[in-house]
């Protein structure tokens, strides 16, 4: 992965703790909670607006924020040489930065290869979350 690495991220996936809770109603409800599956790594963050690919090719413009994760961060070699993610987008994902203020939501996940079965790094782009009870 080329770039400097400029901030540290969590990544959280909401999950099942494998306890239940009484749903008041005679019957039981599994306990969820947020669980780091991406704690405090370095990432390299680049925020809406432009951002620059290579010192040769100038800026480009992006609509959402993004980061990029080395490929060892964001998941591993599987079975039969594939590279698995362990991270995903969707609603039960959030991301959060060290030093920007706010919460973000995963929108897309794309893994980059140097060669054949050599995973770079992994972009990420982000959404803006806003926090329930702000208006």
């Amino acid at each position: 992965m080329r770039g400097t690495l400029t901030h540290l991220v969590t990544i959280e996936q909401y999950q099942e703790t494998g306890e239940t809770v009484d749903d008041g109603a005679g019957g039981t409800i599994p306990v969820e909670e947020w669980v780091a599956v991406v704690d405090n790594e370095p990432c390299r963050y680049e925020p809406a607006g432009k951002g620059y690919v290579r010192e040769d090719q100038g800026g480009r413009v992006y609509s959402s924020p993004r980061i990029y994760l080395p490929a060892r961060t964001a998941g591993h070699m599987g079975p039969n040489s594939e590279f698995v993610l362990d991270i995903d987008e969707g609603d039960d994902w959030r991301l959060r930065l060290a030093s920007v203020d706010g919460e973000f939501a995963i929108r897309s996940v794309d893994v980059h290869y140097s060669g054949p079965q050599q995973p770079s790094h992994v972009l990420v782009e982000l959404e803006d979350v806003e926090p329930e009870g702000s208006s």
